[in-house]
């Protein structure tokens, strides 16, 4: 069956390198634990860096019906804000509809909010999240002896709530999903005795609920998760009144990619690798990856980027086993088997696993519209695929706000921003000459260092006559860490890679373009154009140059990324250099 392609959206190219800047929308997995623990904490609680996807919505949206005071302050210059939620009110309704859509771990989570508050409440969903499993955890509310009603082990649920739950020993089913596990955690501080969960099977996503510890911890509660059950003892500390949710690493996970894949650095400010996410370990994951081979992957312990990493996967050269990802049959879709037949639909070769994919190295993927499936971590990871080959579509484009309300905003962001190219060289290569015809030929900005110093401080062999050539780099050295902005081509001097901080800021914010020649032509340019530097040595010019070669040439070859022969024409440079950076974000068959 064909997707939709009425609505669908064309992925744009990615024709360079990318040096975006990309805020990242707070997590929803550690918004809503904090949500939920601020909204039983008995006193009033903010909760800033709040991005409202549908998620979060749902979630509020649950809290509200139960009766729980929630505002959402919106930031003036953000899609974020602060949530204010404060104890449940004195007139609250007794019963209501919760309406999750899509949002399971909403769903779960509400499920034991409302089995401790007062009331008769129905938590229900669309058409795809009446297929989610629920049942582990209503059994678990109904041995501590709350009244749940579940369909079949799937949404939706009638629950009464609240009539003298205290807590104590329960036993969960956790091989379906860790939502189960923190769900019954993040309440646990609401009832008299606590909770002791021990543990029917082995844990799904354990990583997901050292989080939920994590998180109750913040707020003062003991919480412990270990290899077969979990406790959680305590009241809130009243003490904390304010918290932040942290920026969001799953959806930092198709960047994280990106990079990997063509040698883009996108700036992503405010991830903080301790904030107990599981997909923090991502990038380590990549490193482990090589492009070429047969290789098996674990994706366990960072389950929400199996799909990314299945599309890192079809563009290596061999074949991936992507294993550890059972539970992923359980989400808003069966990731595994979507992933499957949308990678197939680009001429993919693909088998399905009970727990993964093999996933065999293609070196040319198919135009097609791509159907999600409703699922926004589908949806973005094709993205990543349109990025670097043309003519993909994603139909039902809008799913992603289920998690990342800014995403398409954010791609076209990455498109347009491109890596700053960096030209490196000694005097005599061309490097003035290569960079203005290089900005021109990319629609970039053209930063000729040299002419920016001669603006500043004068003419530079004067400059140095009466500074001396350690005070000129030392301005140089200001001026490049100034001027390496994305969509810039910035020629250098060509002592400025001298400076191990200016090589530093070179790798890490630029593509190195040197301009590589001998000996003799540096000299023969040089001695129609003396006078405009000053000597580095006092020496003749041909003894100069290839004492002065002699020490830069490694330094050029440690930062450059590209190495072109200055003898060519300049609009032979140009084109290959624009080819090379160009195939870095082709997929592998097509560069």
């Amino acid at each position: 069956m064909k997707p939709p392609a009425d609505d669908a959206r064309l992925v744009p190219q990615l024709r360079w390198p990318s040096a975006a800047r990309i805020e990242l929308p707070g997590s929803k997995s550690d918004t809503n634990r904090l949500l939920v623990i601020a909204a039983l904490s008995g006193h009033r609680v903010v909760v800033d860096g709040v991005s409202m996807s549908d998620d979060v919505g749902h979630l509020l949206a649950g809290l509200r019906t139960l009766g729980f005071e929630c505002t959402f302050d919106r930031s003036t210059d953000t899609g974020s804000g602060s949530v204010r939620l404060g104890p449940r009110r004195p007139e609250a309704p007794a019963s209501g509809e919760l309406f999750c859509g899509n949002a399971g771990t909403a769903l779960r989570f509400l499920v034991s909010v409302a089995a401790v508050t007062p009331g008769d409440w129905l938590l229900s969903g669309d058409a795809a999240m009446q297929r989610r499993p629920i049942g582990a955890l209503a059994a678990a509310w109904r041995q501590l002896g709350v009244d749940v009603e579940d369909s079949g082990g799937c949404p939706p649920v009638r629950v009464r709530g609240g009539a003298g739950v205290r807590g104590g020993r329960v036993r969960l089913d956790v091989r379906a999903s860790s939502q189960f596990l923190s769900s019954l955690m993040l309440v646990a501080p609401a009832l008299a005795d606590g909770l002791d969960i021990e543990f029917d099977g082995d844990l799904a996503s354990a990583e997901y609920a050292q989080l939920t510890a994590a998180t109750l911890r913040r707020f003062g509660v003991r919480a412990h998760v270990g290899g077969t059950q979990a406790t959680v003892r305590g009241r809130h500390d009243p003490a904390v009144m304010r918290v932040r949710t942290a920026r969001d690493w799953s959806s930092a996970g198709v960047w994280t990619c990106l990079e990997h894949l063509t040698g883009s650095r996108l700036e992503l400010p405010d991830l903080d690798a301790d904030a107990g996410q599981p997909d923090a370990g991502l990038s380590a994951l990549l490193l482990g990856l090589p492009r070429g081979g047969d290789i098996e992957v674990d994706v366990r312990t960072t389950p929400d980027q199996f799909l990314d990493v299945a599309i890192v996967a079809a563009a290596r050269d061999g074949t991936t086993r992507l294993i550890g990802g059972k539970n992923l049959r359980h989400k808003e879709c069966d990731r595994i088997h979507v992933m499957a037949r949308e990678l197939r639909r680009l001429g993919v070769e693909v088998e399905e696993l009970p727990d993964g994919l093999v996933i065999h190295g293609a070196d040319t993927l198919s135009p097609a519209v791509i159907d999600p499936a409703g699922d926004h971590r589908v949806a973005m990871a094709f993205a990543l695929a349109g990025l670097l080959s043309p003519g993909i579509r994603i139909a039902d484009p809008d799913c992603v706000t289920k998690s990342y309300p800014d995403f398409w905003a954010d791609l076209e962001r990455v498109v347009r921003q491109r890596r700053c190219i960096a030209v490196v060289g000694m005097r005599g290569a061309g490097k003035s000459t290569f960079a203005r015809a290089f900005a021109a030929h990319t629609d970039s900005t053209l930063v000729d260092l040299d002419e920016h110093f001669v603006a500043a401080h004068g003419p530079i062999a004067a400059f140095v006559a009466q500074n001396g050539w350690s005070e000129f780099r030392d301005r140089e050295a200001e001026l490049i860490a100034g001027n390496l902005r994305p969509g810039t081509v910035v020629s250098t001097g060509g002592g400025a890679i001298e400076r191990a901080e200016t090589r530093r800021l070179l790798r890490e914010h630029t593509t190195v373009v040197w301009l590589e020649a001998p000996v003799e032509l540096l000299v023969a340019r040089l001695t129609h154009d003396a006078g405009r530097r000053p000597s580095l040595t006092g020496a003749p010019i041909a003894d100069e140059v290839a004492e002065v070669l002699m020490r830069r040439a490694p330094l050029f070859a440690a930062v450059a990324d590209l190495r072109v022969d200055a003898a060519l024409p300049t609009a032979q440079q140009v084109v290959e250099v624009a080819a090379a950076l160009g195939a870095a974000c082709r997929w592998p068959g097509v560069r």
